[in-house]
């Protein structure tokens, strides 16, 4: 097919003047006389950057209800002579008048982004239309003879005429994967119109909610299982990490994130701050988990001799910061020396985007894939369902490492020295409480959508609470070895390796409420500590008062008299003492002989001989008998008779 930019050329070639309209206005626009500005073109504090559902963004119902019309549905509306060549998004603005959950792709279409967006760039009409024509396409044409060619097209006239072009000199129709970063307007009027694409696919890959409120127009309605099985298409969410070494790199990639035409969040559970500055790091360095999601749909099948065609949706990814770990390992061998030498031409710059992986793994499906192809499509997705494997791996020891570290905040010897230091540590733990359960969610909808229940009945796996019983595979595959193995190739190679990590995910949430208990004990244990400090300083306090309270009630006795103010009674002050010292004392003795076990006068008395003493109790304080108690003699030693275990002689 060639490459991108001779498709390109060609293009320009025979449409010198492509035309767009600008959403709101039913004008064309020379793209000569208009310069696009790329992602990061524009000045970083301009708010086309700033996210919705976030304090920047303020209140996102400003657009409206589900209950009601968009507020402001006149101000980004497409009129009559800008829909003249938008098919598509006339069908959806038609089919939502009686499905109105498909309202909210119609106006994404129109606002080029996600709608709470559009007070941040309704005055930034060249960003809008970069957004519209935003573009990044590749067409992976699968034939026997040879490996796939990698093109990928920035523009959208380029890819409509790789799409429209007629098959090759052979004349067979190939196999074609189509895979597509972002989503824009102009991508989804040309993929959608062209192939029928039922509008939902689309619309469940724009948002990013883990759950939606009464009110939200964004709504994503979830299908009865039995109507999913039957769509030819799918989306999974998932988890991807990626790790800044300095708070301005996370910015950036915030800002970056900001230029999406899918709503993602770079840090969507507000986590990134708590979880940062633990044991080991780098001050300042913090690591994020994105959401993420990816589609699949593949066009109905007519008969096994049909070219099969699929289109995948990813996520565009930021430059800044790293993946964690620098990424998950490859899905193939280590290349030996001899390969090495032979190989050096295929290899391929560092892949620092999704995109690229999907690309990149896509073209090396392997023979048995692609025979099987015709018999289950989604075979073609087993490259970029590795991947999302592969990022649900990382992010599982991603999250062992950080329980790792909170536990040892609870066990470390020093630990509660500062008040602050549950709560630090109870705040480090709360994210992964409160969103273990949607994690869980997100595997076991992707097990759902994936592999139908007659495929996940050949495999005995133990669902109950807290089993850690092994995942067997049963029945499948030809089998020399005598075992039942998981089949080798094909959709249902995965199967076993998502329920592995639905297994770890487990055995996380049964550590997390661990770390829960044992952080509830050390808090039980630090206040019982704090109340015996303070029965020490309330003893002390009784102490005072029984010294005191004599003295007062002699001081107010006294005070009673008339005379004894006048000269001639000072010496009376002495009574003061006379009374106050022998009520103290006796105040003293009474409280001592109340609590003979410990009693100061008590146990002197009775280690003295005055008083008797108690059963069990020599007059030698208890210091003085253990130390007076020959080591060795204290457990005799046994050896065994005839008659019995008797003592031994050395102890007799």
């Amino acid at each position: 097919m060639g490459n991108a930019a001779s498709s390109r050329s060609d293009d320009l070639e025979k449409h010198p003047h492509p035309v767009l309209p600008v959403s709101g206005t039913g004008k064309r626009v020379d793209t000569d006389s208009l310069q696009v500005r790329s992602h990061g073109a524009n000045r970083p504090d301009d708010p086309v950057y700033i996210q919705p559902h976030t304090d920047a963004g303020g209140d996102a119902y400003y657009i409206g209800d589900i209950y009601g019309p968009s507020k402001c549905a006149k101000e980004w509306a497409i009129d009559e002579a800008g829909q003249a060549n938008m098919p598509y998004l006339r069908y959806v603005k038609e089919v939502s008048s009686f499905m109105p959950h498909l309202r909210y792709l119609a106006h994404w279409m129109e606002v080029t982004c996600a709608p709470p967006k559009w007070k941040f760039i309704k005055k930034n009409a060249q960003n809008r239309d970069e957004r519209a024509r935003r573009c990044k396409v590749c067409v992976l044409d699968f034939s026997p003879q040879k490996p796939p060619e990698k093109p990928v097209y920035t523009d959208i006239a380029a890819l409509k005429d790789a799409l429209d072009a007629p098959p090759t000199a052979s004349g067979r129709v190939p196999d074609r994967l189509i895979i597509v970063e972002d989503l824009s307007r102009d991508v989804v009027e040309l993929l959608g119109g062209k192939y029928d694409i039922d509008p939902l696919f689309f619309l469940s890959h724009i948002g990013d909610y883990l759950f939606h409120n009464t009110r939200d127009p964004w709504v994503e309605m979830p299908d009865l299982d039995v109507i999913a099985r039957q769509r030819s298409f799918f989306t999974l969410q998932y988890l991807r990490g990626r790790y800044f070494s300095t708070p301005q790199d996370f910015e950036k990639a915030e800002r970056e994130s900001g230029s999406f035409n899918v709503l993602r969040r770079l840090d969507s559970d507000r986590s990134r701050e708590r979880l940062q500055n633990g044991l080991l790091d780098v001050n300042g360095a913090s690591a994020t988990l994105t959401r993420t999601k990816t589609s699949w749909w593949t066009r109905p099948s007519k008969g096994t001799d049909e070219p099969v065609l699929a289109i995948l949706l990813v996520d565009p990814t930021v430059s800044a910061g790293f993946p964690l770990w620098n990424g998950p390992r490859p899905f193939e061998s280590t290349p030996s020396m001899m390969d090495l030498t032979r190989a050096s031409a295929d290899r391929t710059a560092h892949r620092t985007s999704l995109f690229d992986d999907a690309v990149y793994w896509s073209s090396k499906i392997g023979t048995k894939e692609l025979q099987k192809i015709h018999q289950e499509p989604k075979c073609f997705a087993i490259p970029m369902l590795q991947l999302v494997l592969a990022d649900w791996r990382t992010v599982l020891k991603y999250m062992t490492t950080m329980l790792g570290k909170i536990e040892w905040e609870f066990e470390r010897p020093h630990w509660g020295e500062a008040t602050d230091d549950i709560d630090k540590s109870l705040r480090k733990l709360s994210p992964w409480m409160r969103n273990m359960h949607y994690y869980k969610a997100m595997v076991a909808e992707a097990i759902d959508r994936l592999f139908p229940p007659h495929e996940r009945t050949q495999f005995s796996h133990d669902r109950q609470s807290g089993s850690q019983a092994p995942l067997i595979p049963l029945d499948h595959d030809n089998n020399t070895h005598g075992g039942t193995p998981t089949p080798s190739s094909g959709i249902l190679s995965l199967l076993y390796d998502f329920y592995l990590v639905q297994q770890q995910m487990e055995t996380s949430k049964q550590r997390i409420e661990g770390i829960q208990a044992m952080a509830t004990n050390t808090i039980n244990i630090e206040e019982a500590r704090r109340a015996v400090d303070q029965n020490k300083h309330l003893a002390r306090l009784t102490l005072l008062a029984t010294i005191f309270i004599p003295l007062s009630f002699t001081s107010s006795f006294l005070s009673m008299s008339p005379g004894f103010a006048s000269p001639a009674s000072v010496t009376t002050v002495w009574l003061f003492f006379a009374l106050g010292v022998p009520l103290t004392l006796s105040a003293l003795v009474i409280v001592d002989v109340t609590n003979p076990k410990s009693g100061f006068l008590v146990t002197t008395l009775r280690r003295w001989g005055v008083l008797p003493l108690r059963r069990g109790e020599s007059r030698r304080g208890r210091s003085e008998v253990s130390d007076a108690v020959e080591l060795g003699k204290t457990i005799p030693f046994f050896h065994f008779s005839k008659t019995g275990v008797e003592p031994s002689r050395r102890t007799r």
